[in-house]
Formats: C-alpha cells, structure tokens, sequence
C-alpha cells in the first residue's frame, strides 16, 4: 500500500520489488485491489511505478508465484 499525504496533486512513486522484502526469484503476480487491475508478472527487480492521488492509496495484492 502506498499512501500520498503531501500537497495537492498527485505524487509519482517508484519502488524496486525488492526494497519491499519480495525476493522470490519466481515473482508475483500482482494486482490492483480496488478495481482488479491485473498489474503483471513482477520479479524483485522489477520497478513499481504509480501515481497516487492526494490522500489516496495505492493497494495492489502480490501473490507468490
């Protein structure tokens, strides 16, 4: 989950897979937990990148593959 309490507009946010402790070499299958957005295949190298709105949350379900 990401959350945006700063300012008025959106915030861009980037984080590596691996900096939030999934290191299975296999990766994840991960998905948007409010509107079921399928986001992909993810290995702990890959890059999350998502805009968050003011206030909003970004909530996505990584599950073990």
């Amino acid at each position: 989950m990401v959350f945006n309490s700063a300012g008025a507009m959106p915030s861009r946010v980037t984080v590596k897979f691996f900096d939030l402790g999934m290191k299975n070499p296999a990766g994840y299958n991960v998905t948007e937990v409010f509107d079921g957005v399928h986001v992909g295949i993810k290995k702990p190298t890959d890059v999350l990148k998502v805009s968050v709105n003011p206030t909003g949350v970004f909530f996505a379900e990584a599950v073990l593959l």
